[in-house]
């Protein structure tokens, strides 16, 4: 197998060098045309990343889980084909529950009647990335019994790859009932526990390979963050990258922007009204279509760290305190940290890192200032801003556009936002607000 297309980026090659967290400024990312070749497991990593952040509590489950049904698939001898599309499926098998809640009953229940929901949405999220269509549908089932009537209505070797991802996931779970200071004592009960739902929950034969895979001590201590992590990286070093016509990539950002806004019945539907309005501000400042392209997928894009963000806190009602007003800023960085590895987003991490700078500096989370942050960011940040004024959030109702253009000014004269933006933005002000909230222009 061939190396991932992509490497990672080398932070300390932008400006200000010397920092070695600092993201590079590239103002062209080039994903419009032609095709695009990328690594599946690194987009799959990725997503994963994302998802994890909504756990907070434990944010190894997805890949812990990919580990553990990866290693039963390998004890039953699936093909590497069969292997692949396992793994990528166990890594995102939770893609379609963005709320901290939903995650903690999927994790601590074993069987739970809403369980299906999250299915379902996690399919709808991948079956429209030809890519991952494969994964969708071991998704979709990835919750059904083994002596569920479903598993006679579906194709054998999904409801067998379904179902290891389902063993593997609930195993997960009860080493997190079970933990102890030791994770080699959690084997034996996990085991057990396993054990017993044979022929009901699971096939007898997954089981047999869990209870053989899960002997050795390694099997265990591989678990381990920093073992799980090895292990992944390998996954990514060891898979072949593939090619897609570049225009798919909008529906792979699409994906992660949908993720994002159902965090929160507040901000459903806020990256898709960013990413319009960034891609008209771009062609009303001039910029090339091909940027304006890249500034749709970046506003699609934007939010990303907002997955770490506890719905309590962004559903708050009255003013954040000290702490939560930390973990708000923590979002850019977050974001930074997801699409810097992930080859053909990776030029776009600067662009959205950036979106909580400001023009005087005083932003978060690498406090660049002016011409440091790039015109495209700059960009972003008015359209980030304008859009979330325009929806209703748990302190305010939607405000009126003449109004949010109103703050806007003043933010831009208190050196937040790039007075050239805000002024574009004021001069078309009905199209810029038809495109934030999704009327026809």
């Amino acid at each position: 197998m061939s190396s991932p297309a992509f490497g990672r980026p080398d932070p300390g090659s932008s400006e200000g060098a010397g920092s070695t967290f600092v993201p590079a400024g590239s103002s062209r990312p080039g994903l419009a045309g032609g095709e695009v070749s990328f690594c599946l497991t690194e987009v799959a990593v990725a997503l994963s990343d994302a998802i994890n952040l909504v756990g907070i509590e434990d944010a190894g489950h997805g890949r812990r889980v990919a580990f553990m049904a990866t290693e039963v698939g390998k004890a039953i001898g699936l093909s590497a084909d069969a292997l692949d599309r396992l793994f990528v499926s166990a890594l995102l098998h939770d893609c379609g529950a963005s709320s901290s809640l939903v995650l903690r009953k999927l994790v601590g229940a074993s069987d739970w009647e809403e369980s299906a929901e999250h299915c379902l949405a996690g399919h709808g999220l991948l079956f429209g990335f030809p890519p991952l269509r494969p994964a969708a549908s071991i998704i979709l089932h990835h919750h059904d019994r083994w002596d569920s009537p479903a598993r006679d209505q579906t194709e054998p070797e999904i409801a067998l790859l379904a179902n290891a991802v389902y063993l593997a996931h609930r195993a997960d779970a009860l080493c997190f009932a079970f933990k102890q200071d030791e994770i080699l004592l959690d084997g034996g009960a996990v085991r057990d526990g396993i054990a017993r739902r044979s022929k009901s929950h699971f096939s007898p034969e997954l089981v047999g390979a869990f209870l053989e895979a899960s002997v050795p001590e390694a099997f265990w201590l591989s678990l381990e963050p920093r073992r799980i992590e090895r292990y992944i990286q390998d996954a990514v070093q060891a898979a072949r990258p593939e090619t897609v016509d570049a225009r798919h990539l909008r529906q792979l950002a699409a994906i992660f922007a949908r993720i994002v806004d159902a965090k929160s019945a507040f901000t459903a539907r806020h990256s898709a009204g960013v990413a319009r309005l960034a891609r008209v501000l771009g062609g009303l400042l001039g910029m090339s279509s091909d940027v304006c392209d890249q500034l749709e997928i970046a506003g699609l894009l934007h939010d990303l760290g907002k997955l770490r963000i506890p719905e309590e806190i962004l559903e708050k009602q009255v003013p954040l305190d000290a702490g939560e007003s930390s973990t708000i800023s923590r979002r850019g960085f977050e974001t930074f940290q997801i699409l810097s590895r992930l080859g053909p987003f990776r030029n776009l991490a600067t662009w959205v890192s950036f979106l909580h700078e400001t023009h005087s500096g005083g932003g978060n989370p690498f406090r660049r200032r002016g011409p440091r942050i790039p015109f495209p960011a700059r960009a972003l940040a008015v359209a980030d801003t304008f859009q979330a004024l325009l929806q209703r959030r748990p302190f305010r109702p939607a405000l009126e556009p003449d109004i949010a253009v109103k703050l806007l000014r003043g933010m831009a004269e208190r050196g937040r936002f790039d007075p050239e933006i805000v002024e574009a933005l004021e001069r078309n002000l009905e199209l810029c607000r038809a495109a934030a909230v999704g009327d026809a222009a």
